[in-house]
């Protein structure tokens, strides 16, 4: 068994197959291109439901965030984004934390997934 640490909501029911997708994203800057990895920020799939769960920060964006207004966000990560890693299996633990710091809350999910062979 593995455990995942997401840093959003993503309750998958115990017993679900998932499919856990790590992007890293390639920027250019002064010096050149770089990747930015997101090691706590996989799409996570629940194959048996198909909903998705995913962090704004691994999707297209459409601007910046109004108060009040939906924020636009294509379906799938940027053209130039490139799969790190996959991992798909079967949830055998799931735990949504809501995390207090300050004026803040943050949330993060804790996955333990029995990988495919």
């Amino acid at each position: 068994m593995q455990k995942f640490v997401v840093l959003f909501q993503a309750p998958v029911p115990v017993g679900h197959r998932v499919e856990l997708v790590w992007y890293e994203i390639v920027t250019a800057g002064m010096f050149g291109q770089s990747r930015k990895a997101r090691p706590h920020e996989p799409v996570v799939t629940d194959l048996d439901t198909g909903v998705v769960y995913v962090s704004d920060r691994v999707l297209e964006t459409a601007g910046a965030k109004l108060p009040h207004e939906p924020f636009e966000v294509s379906d799938r990560p940027p053209g130039y984004a490139e799969v790190a890693r996959r991992v798909r299996g079967i949830v055998r633990g799931c735990r949504v934390i809501t995390i207090r710091s300050f004026s803040d809350i943050d949330v993060q999910t804790e996955l333990t997934i029995v990988p495919e062979a």
